[in-house]
């Protein structure tokens, strides 16, 4: 795994990253995506999805750029969750758990 630049060059980077994809010329919508940014700051895919393991705090900063850029590049909604969850940046939402104090072999169950 390589070194990873600072959390502040690392940001300078990004967002500097995005704002190139906002500022294209191009007639479809384009949005900011981990791929590209790995390819333009220099460093692997691994190696930025792995500081959810290492470095949580800093991968969610970093989610949400990315977040932000997809849900207002103007691309759908379904493309936008799609992309989000493959990357780990957008979590599939938690089961909600029931507790139920009843205790129902009491009423002969």
């Amino acid at each position: 795994m390589a070194k990873l630049p600072s959390m502040k060059r690392l940001i300078g980077r990004l967002e500097a990253y995005i704002e190139g994809c906002k500022n294209t010329d191009s007639k479809k919508p384009v949005f900011a995506n981990v791929a590209g940014f790995c390819r333009y700051a220099g460093i692997s895919v691994t190696d930025l999805v792995s500081l959810k393991r290492t470095s949580p705090e800093k991968f969610d900063i970093i989610a949400a750029y990315f977040e932000d850029a997809a849900l207002n590049s103007g691309v759908t909604a379904s493309l936008v969750g799609m992309y989000l969850r493959q990357y780990g940046l957008w979590a599939a939402p938690p089961d909600q758990e029931v507790v139920c104090d009843h205790d129902m072999f009491a009423d002969g169950v």
